[in-house]
């Protein structure tokens, strides 16, 4: 079934140190008659929740401080992989939904949803971020260990975020699987993008439980565009499955038909890829999916992925779909090598850095309203 509201939280369990900080009072208040339990002894509490399998988990909320960094670098693969130097604010983790493959099945060692509600100063953070690269466009969001809307309407986290960063020169991303879009304020200065992981519905409907089907996500699409926010899309993991170049064939034409190409930031290229121990996982939770029936060969990374062909073949047949439709939006490859690059679009960025820069070209360029300052490739050094 497809959700049209946020997933149901059977118990809320708050730290004895958290609750009287807004955000938990504001969640405690809008959960109001779900069951509510204290913690005074955390480390306990955690020991005990690690045991409870993570489709329990993901029906409970655990609201506690971050006592860490909230704005953190994104966790690149190692240099043999471009990353465009994105930055993650962490404000929350696990997720609701139930992507098969979902890489915090193995990733987190908390199954519960956790909140952490100690995030007045983040916007302080970013601040200080900016004013440390003047000459940069910088890019962050939400959705790294989270979909940053699967419990939003509860937790109302980016909404402070997005009116924090209103006028500033960087760029905040919202990403999800979800509709839920109703809650969001307006905006005026056109510096926060909501973007979606798209995949066609016959894999949503097979890999994707809980999230919204295709269309509802494009509808979602169209109307955070009339509240003044911008539009980012994902084709990330792209799936080799049974019909997939016709799937996406029919994807790509909903999605071109649905939005103007000129309200789109970005778009990204990734293919499936997963940890070898995700593999065990995957088949004890979801003996049903085939998205490891292909053939995968460890990379570089210590992840699965396809094999390189195959890789490149899908990449091919989907940018070049995508091509035909829309001829300038942004496009790049998520955690890709530059041989890749080069046999799909004809170039590849230089390193990092380079393909950091040129995002910042491309939506100087694009987006003149943003009046962002001119990019320069002597602000975007290699090695920081």
């Amino acid at each position: 079934m497809v959700p049209n509201s946020s997933p149901k939280i059977e118990h809320l369990y708050v730290d004895a140190d958290a609750r009287e900080t807004p955000l938990a009072g504001r969640i405690l208040k809008k959960l109001r008659g779900v069951p509510v339990t204290v913690v005074t002894d955390k480390e306990r509490f955690l020991e005990k929740t690690a045991k409870l399998p993570l489709s329990t988990g993901k029906k409970n909320l655990w609201l506690t401080r971050f006592k860490g960094a909230f704005l953190k670098p994104c966790p690149a693969t190692g240099p043999d992989y471009l990353c465009c130097r994105y930055w993650v604010i962490n404000a929350q983790s696990h997720c609701p939904l139930e992507c098969t493959y979902c890489i915090l099945q193995q990733y987190l060692n908390v199954p519960l949803i956790t909140v952490f509600v100690n995030i007045e100063n983040v916007l302080a953070k970013i601040d200080a971020l900016a004013a440390a690269h003047p000459g940069r466009l910088l890019r962050m969001g939400t959705g790294e260990l989270t979909d940053s809307l699967a419990l939003d309407p509860v937790t109302r986290l980016n909404e402070d975020l997005i009116r924090g960063v209103a006028g500033k020169k960087l760029l905040l991303e919202i990403k999800t699987k979800t509709a839920f879009v109703k809650h969001l304020p307006e905006v005026s200065q056109g510096n926060v993008l909501v973007s979606w992981s798209l995949n066609p519905d016959r894999f949503i409907r097979t890999e994707e439980f809980k999230s919204s089907r295709l269309d509802d996500r494009l509808r979602a699409a169209r109307a955070v565009l009339e509240k003044g926010y911008r539009l980012g899309f994902h084709f990330d993991p792209l799936l080799i499955l049974p019909g997939w170049e016709k799937q996406y064939a029919t994807l790509l034409r909903k999605l071109t038909r649905s939005v103007p190409e000129k309200d789109v930031l970005w778009i990204s290229l990734g293919s499936l890829r997963f940890p070898p121990s995700l593999k065990k996982t995957l088949a004890a939770r979801f003996p049903k999916s085939l998205i490891t029936s292909a053939e995968f060969v460890k990379g570089l990374d210590g992840k699965m992925r396809y094999f390189r062909p195959a890789r490149t073949d899908l990449y091919r047949k989907v940018y070049g779909m995508l091509r035909e439709k829309w001829k300038d939006v942004f496009v790049y490859f998520c955690m890709e090598n530059k041989t890749v690059w080069r046999d799909v679009m004809g170039s590849s960025p230089e390193d990092n850095a380079h393909l950091d820069y040129l995002f910042h070209e491309s939506v100087a360029r694009r987006f003149p309203d943003l009046a962002l300052p001119a990019p320069r490739r002597e602000n975007y050094p290699a090695g920081d």
